[in-house]
């Protein structure tokens, strides 16, 4: 195929005629934040805010400490209660995923128990900085049954194996179940801030098949990028069914230029986008300053790390100083409205949503979301799953999910307490 009639495809230039994976049956897509519940902490004396209030405590559920999981995930809305749910039913058969780490003891349990009632487990798991690290809950599994465990990443000129999906394929050959996600699995099922998709298709969609191709692509080619997109791009060719309309999927390194091709021109189009990110930087922050330069609304949720990086002009949890001194300079200067969720930092809670909300007028709106940071790395170097997605039901649930982290859980810069303490 053309490389320019492939990238117009990708990007949704020339994709009226094909089907819309909302037409295929079964169909189900749910969306799940993992919203978590927990204990009230109090700081030790009184802090007073930047505006003169007086705070006595952390904002409720945003600030979580470990013995929170529980409560949590013990919800039929948790991310983590229905992934074990779709590990653990009856008619699971098989079982593929990909993630970036792998932590959590109660999905461990569940992939154990799926394991040894013979259900076939294939798992990627990043092999670190080195590529050659191993992760104990992953290999733990080993010995419960019918278990292929690979390690990608850092070579062959790719970054981190940043994916997050899993794929489960049931007794019925006509049905199949996609996650792809913000979170790992980790806390990122429970007192992360997360957001979650499950999504039950027909097989013969392109979307699952796509999915299948990315797995199979990373376990037997994924030592370099050449070899991965080679293989993928073969898999692609030979699925019968059309690319949905209403859901582009985007696998780095192979789609980085579309995926970023994507977001700027739903940026252009927008009258107004609502975004949240872990990380933020290079090309992706640009095309926010790009999109206030043009007047375009922008508002955003951050994690208060990168709040304190720049207040104390040091590195806080997993974000920089360099980094927060560009949003500073380059969106809350340019006139973004940003706000941020106070997480705990001392057991590396994050706010790890990823997703920017578009909002065309006259009620049309896309989500951009996926396993990836909105950094220039994400598109670029790693192992990433990106998704545009019209879905009116889906593009609903983030809206509604973000008035309340903007206009409940988050803080705004003049509300922040004046001094870093965590309770």
């Amino acid at each position: 195929m053309n490389y320019f009639l492939a990238l117009l495809l990708l990007s949704g230039t020339c994709s009226s005629w094909a089907a819309r994976l909302s037409d295929y049956r079964p169909f189900s897509f749910e969306v799940l934040f993992t919203n978590p519940v927990c204990a009230t902490y109090q700081y030790d004396r009184e802090q007073v805010t930047h505006s003169g209030e007086v705070l006595r405590q952390k904002p409720q559920n945003v600030y979580c400490k470990a013995s929170d999981e529980a409560t949590s995930v013990g919800r039929r809305l948790s991310p983590q209660f229905r992934l074990i749910e779709w590990i653990s039913a009856p008619e699971t058969k098989e079982i593929h995923a990909a993630y970036l780490s792998f932590s959590s003891k109660n999905v461990a349990q569940a992939l154990c128990q799926a394991l040894r009632k013979g259900v076939k487990v294939t798992l990627v798991i990043d092999g670190g900085e080195t590529g050659t690290a191993t992760n104990k809950d992953a290999e733990s599994l080993r010995s419960c049954g019918n278990l292929s465990l690979t390690y990608r990443g850092s070579t062959g000129g790719l970054g981190f194996a940043h994916n997050k999906i899993l794929i489960v394929t049931s007794t019925d050959p006509a049905v199949k179940k996609i996650v792809f996600s913000s979170g790992n699995l980790t806390t990122g099922t429970s007192i992360n801030h997360e957001n979650w998709n499950f999504v039950t298709t027909a097989s013969e969609s392109y979307f699952a098949q796509v999915h299948r191709c990315v797995i199979d692509a990373m376990v037997e080619s994924g030592d370099s990028r050449e070899a991965f997109s080679g293989q993928l791009n073969r898999c692609r060719s030979e699925i019968k069914a059309s690319p949905e309309s209403d859901i582009k999927s985007f696998f780095v390194p192979t789609d980085g230029v579309a995926a970023l091709a994507q977001v700027r021109s739903a940026s252009e189009a927008a009258l107004e986008i609502e975004a949240m990110s872990h990380r933020l930087s290079g090309a992706l922050l640009e095309v926010f300053a790009s999109a206030l330069g043009r007047g375009t609304k922008v508002k955003f949720v951050l994690d208060d790390d990168v709040y304190w990086a720049q207040t104390l002009r040091k590195d806080v949890g997993r974000n920089t100083r360099v980094e927060a001194q560009a949003i500073d300079r380059r969106l809350i200067g340019a006139g973004a409205v940003v706000k941020f969720l106070e997480t705990n930092q001392n057991i590396y809670q994050l706010q790890h949503n990823k997703f920017m909300i578009y909002n065309f007028g006259g009620g049309a709106g896309a989500v951009f979301t996926g396993a990836g940071n909105l950094t220039t790395s994400a598109f670029t170097k790693n192992f990433e799953n990106f998704y545009y997605i019209t879905i009116p039901e889906v593009v609903k649930a983030y809206d509604e999910q973000y008035d309340l982290y903007y206009d409940t859980l988050a803080t705004g810069a003049s509300q922040m307490p004046r001094d870093y303490v965590l309770p």
